[in-house]
C-alpha cells in the first residue's frame, strides 16, 4: 500500500480539517478561540502551509494530525506527502494543497474541476474520491467534484483571504453520508 493511502475506520469519525495558518515563532499563532471548537476531533487533517513543527505540535494535543504539505511547512513526518487520499470501506476522501497545480481544478477561487480530473484523482489516489480537501486559498468553499462527490477547502483559521472569516472545516463520516460544515472560529 502506498504512503500517501491510509486506511483508517472513519465511519463514527470527526475530522477537524485547517489550512494556510502560517504559523511561525514571532509570526501568525492559532487564535485561542480555534482550540475549544477543535474539541471532539478525532483526527486533525491539515492541507498544507501549516508553517513550523510547532503548530501541529499543537493540534497534536487535541487529536493525532495527518496532512499533505504545502509551500510554507516545515519538514515534518507528519505532512510529508503530496498527496492523501483517507479510506475505508465506504469513503475516499483526497487530499491535496494545491488543487489547481496538480491538475484538479482550473480554478481554485472558486474552485472549477478540470478537464481530466478524473484522469488525475486516477494517478495521485488510486481513483475516484467521494470527498476532494484542498487548501491554498485562504478562503473557504465548496464544490461539486466528479459524479457525486464535494470539493471542499476550509479556509484558514488564521490569515483568512481578505473579506472572509477565520474558519475551518469539520467534517463527520458516519454509514449514513459524510457531511463537511465550515465552522467561524471567532
Amino acid at each position: 500500500m502506498s504512503d500517501s493511502v491510509w486506511s483508517l475506520p472513519l465511519s463514527g469519525t470527526n475530522v477537524a480539517v485547517l489550512a494556510d495558518c502560517h504559523i511561525h515563532d514571532g509570526g501568525p499563532q492559532f487564535p485561542a478561540e480555534l482550540f475549544p471548537r477543535l474539541q471532539g476531533a478525532d483526527l486533525i487533517v491539515t492541507l498544507g502551509d501549516m508553517g513550523d513543527r510547532s503548530g501541529l505540535d499543537q493540534l497534536e494535543q487535541i487529536a493525532p494530525v495527518l496532512g499533505v504539505r504545502g509551500r510554507d511547512d516545515a519538514d515534518d513526518i507528519r505532512t510529508r506527502r503530496s498527496e492523501l487520499v483517507l479510506t475505508d470501506e465506504g469513503y475516499r476522501i483526497g487530499c491535496v494543497f494545491d488543487a489547481k497545480a496538480v491538475g484538479l481544478a482550473s480554478s481554485c477561487d472558486p474552485f472549477v474541476e478540470a478537464d481530466g480530473a478524473a484522469e488525475v484523482c486516477r494517478r495521485l489516489f488510486g481513483g475516484p474520491v467521494d470527498v476532494l480537501l484542498h487548501g491554498g486559498t485562504h478562503r473557504a468553499d465548496e464544490a461539486r467534484f466528479g459524479a457525486k462527490g464535494s470539493a471542499l477547502n476550509p479556509g484558514s483559521a488564521v490569515l483568512p483571504a481578505e473579506g472572509a472569516k477565520p474558519t475551518f472545516l469539520r467534517l463527520r463520516v458516519t454509514s449514513e453520508g459524510c457531511y463537511g460544515q465550515i465552522i467561524w472560529v471567532a
